[in-house]
């Protein structure tokens, strides 16, 4: 027997050197679509498949046309969030109407099929942890229907009589439901004397103590909104946690992300790879960005809370949100 012991030594340094290698932010032009079994129109974000280094946690894109669903399957705990268009879903036998700004949370082992009702494509962000399931050899997606054109129309599934799912929480979140934190004019002041950064406005989503989702392994948080060039007069804080996937909705800018400057659009999907990787979010455009915060239970449930000592936060957690 080789001496494991030096190999498990060497452990931080070779995950350094793939850190360093991986890729560090997805941008719209760089997208490969694809058609699978499950989806006629899907593209990989941040994943090990397009050379990002995770924590077992995947992001992507799918398109829906118009008149088309997905394909019925069953996987590990995804979470959605509506970019486009109007449609539903159907979870377990039961129907779940979404739009634009929606949130929807899909429970372990359910089984799940995505309608495109309305006269524009569907587009919306998909969130799973796939590869950290295959880790633990927990990961059994079955498909059960191939993506197909719906002549019909609507599903024959009845309507869910609510958004929430008794003994599971909720499922859906509409964003006119999505609550908001706004940074009082004080608080912002107080902030920016302190050299410190606050959020203009935030939207909560997936933020389980406050939005009735029981989401324990895909979380999608936040939207992050800061106003017209609020960073540069705030100079923000830099701030280190594990890892999170950062969608930019709206806006323009930068990141500094351990050192790093990376400029991000619409469109682009940002990696903070963790642990505690050191970043700080520009906005330098004329309107207010908004940016979707993911991130996975084996940080937030996990190894936040057991490796502190460790991987300690670093920054003003009154200011961001973990």
């Amino acid at each position: 027997m080789s001496d494991f012991w030096d190999e498990w030594l060497g452990f931080w340094n070779r995950a350094q050197e793939r850190r360093k290698r991986a890729k560090k932010v997805m941008n719209d032009e760089e997208l490969n679509w694809i058609k699978t079994k499950q989806d006629r129109r899907v593209a990989l974000l941040v994943a090990p498949e397009t050379g990002f280094f995770t924590m077992g946690g995947v992001t992507m894109l799918v398109e829906i046309p118009v008149g088309w669903r997905t394909g019925k399957c069953s996987c590990g705990e995804v979470g959605i969030y509506i970019l486009q268009g109007k449609g539903c879903s159907v979870i377990d036998g039961l129907r779940y109407d979404w739009e634009k700004g929606s949130t929807v949370w899909i429970p372990f082992g359910a089984t799940f099929q995505h309608y495109n009702l309305g006269d524009e494509p569907v587009r919306f962000i998909e969130a799973n942890a796939i590869h950290l399931e295959n880790f633990v050899g927990i990961a059994r997606p079955i498909q059960y229907e191939e993506h197909s054109e719906t002549p019909k129309g609507e599903p024959k599934e009845p309507k869910a009589p609510s958004d929430i799912l008794f003994r599971m929480g909720r499922i859906v979140l509409h964003a006119k439901d999505a609550p908001q934190r706004i940074a009082a004019v004080e608080e912002r002041k107080r902030a920016k004397e302190n050299g410190r950064h606050v959020h203009s406005r935030r939207i909560e989503l997936m933020n389980t103590e406050g939005t009735g989702f029981n989401s324990r392994e895909v979380e999608i948080t936040t939207i992050m909104c800061d106003e017209a060039q609020g960073h540069l007069d705030l100079h923000p804080e830099k701030h280190a946690h594990m890892e999170a996937h950062v969608y930019v909705l709206q806006g323009e800018g930068y990141s500094i992300i351990d050192g790093e400057r990376i400029p991000w659009k619409r469109g682009s999907m940002l990696h903070i790879q963790g642990p505690q990787t050191m970043h700080e979010h520009f906005n330098t455009g004329n309107n207010e960005s908004q940016m979707l915060r993911i991130h996975f239970g084996i940080r937030a449930h996990f190894f936040e809370k057991i490796a502190e000592r460790t991987f300690p936060y670093i920054g003003d957690k009154a200011s961001y949100e973990r």
